[in-house]
């Protein structure tokens, strides 16, 4: 079984959303691995992970909204 880990150091504004996509992407084709799991560690306390298809631009919007509301 192949296993590959790389650590990413995301630079991010403070309270908002991030599209991490594009790193998570180059990441995977980076390890030549074809068919497995990616299992991704945030390192940071306040920080979460939302994946969404992103069909609908409206989605964001309506999470930020949300989530200032908290």
């Amino acid at each position: 079984m192949a296993h590959y880990q790389e650590i990413l150091d995301i630079k991010t504004s403070g309270k908002s959303f991030s599209n991490v996509t594009h790193y998570v992407q180059e990441v995977v084709k980076n390890s030549g691995i074809k068919t497995g799991i990616c299992h991704l560690f945030l390192r940071h306390t306040s920080a979460s992970l939302i994946i969404q298809e992103n069909a609908d631009p409206d989605v964001l919007r309506d999470l930020e909204n949300f989530l200032s509301k908290l």
